[in-house]
This record gives structure tokens, sequence and C-alpha cells, in this order.
């Protein structure tokens, strides 16, 4: 058995004493005694993230976002999404403990709050827009797919006439290729 620090307050037999005067005492385990907001924690941010993902995911709508090379993409929109959540709930209930709706201003934590909100608000309409999670971008990535599908048919429509040459169907030792 590992003899506790004696600094800690934490005896022997798991009791705890303060050690000196004016100590706390340890935090019980899962506590959210220093937790405001958790737009921080990864322990708060990442269920929600999940949750995010796995709803976009399931939108037939979104087909491209199952690509590999989406999924950083999804997982930085989604964390940015959730940290807004977040932030939202923490301010509503700081805007109704004060009765205004908005919150102490003169707090550091209310403003640090608004300001990380901000950016988890610019982060999240980014994600949103390159992901073509908005009616804008989405139809930007309908039109560049379809001009892709166009200039792709269209290649292929000019090297089957080149292949055919100016006389007919294109031969190979004497039979003709399709």
């Amino acid at each position: 058995m590992t003899t506790p620090d004696p600094r800690s307050g934490v005896q022997p037999d798991g009791s705890w004493l303060p050690a000196f005067p004016g100590q706390r005492p340890p935090l019980p385990p899962g506590h959210e005694v220093t937790l405001a907001h958790g737009a921080y924690s990864p322990r708060k941010v990442d269920p929600l993230a999940r949750d995010l993902v796995e709803q976009l995911l399931a939108d037939p709508t979104v087909g491209h976002a199952h690509a590999p090379a989406y999924r950083s993409a999804v997982w930085s929109w989604a964390r940015a999404e959730a940290q807004v959540q977040l932030l939202t709930e923490y301010l509503a209930k700081a805007g109704e403990a004060s009765g205004d709706g908005v919150g102490d201003l003169q707090s550091e934590a209310i403003r640090a709050a608004y300001l990380l909100l901000h950016r988890a608000e610019a982060r999240a309409t980014t994600g949103r827009a390159r992901l073509g999670l908005d009616p804008l971008s989405r139809a930007r990535l309908g039109k560049d797919t379809a001009a892709g599908q166009l200039d792709t048919a269209r290649l292929m429509a000019e090297l089957e006439k080149r292949d055919r040459g100016p006389d007919g169907p294109a031969t190979v030792d004497g039979e003709e290729v399709r």
C-alpha cells in the first residue's frame, strides 16, 4: 500500500483531515464544481460531437461526407457545433440568473464565454460551408459536381470521337473497337 502524501490531508485509513489551516477537502470523483460551461472539456464536447457526426452521416443527402477525406473536417465541424451548444446553454442560464437574459457582463467568465461562443460559431459556420451543409454551399457543391460530371461526359465523347476517327469506327488488328 502506498503512503498518502501528508500535504494532501488524506490519512492512512482513507479519512481526510486538513494538513494546514484553510485546506479544502479533495473534490469527489466526477465532480462538476470547477466546470463552468465545459466548452474546453472533451468529456462534455466529444459526446455531443459524436451525436452530431452520427446525425450527419445518417442523412442521405450528404453522402459525400462519408468519404474518408472528409473525416477530419466533419469531426472539426461537430466539435465546434458542440461548443456552440454548451456555451449557448451556459450563457442562457447566466442570463436567467441575472434576470436580463444576457448575464453579468462585468464578470470576466461571462465575457470570456461570449468571446468563445463567437469564435466557436465562426468555426461552425466555416465548417458548414466547407462541408456543404448550408443551402448556399450545398448549391455550390451541387453545381461543381454537376459541372464535373458534364466535363467528364464531354471528355468521354471527345475521346470516343477521336478513337473512331473521321472515317468511321476505330479498328485494331482489323476488328472494330466499340
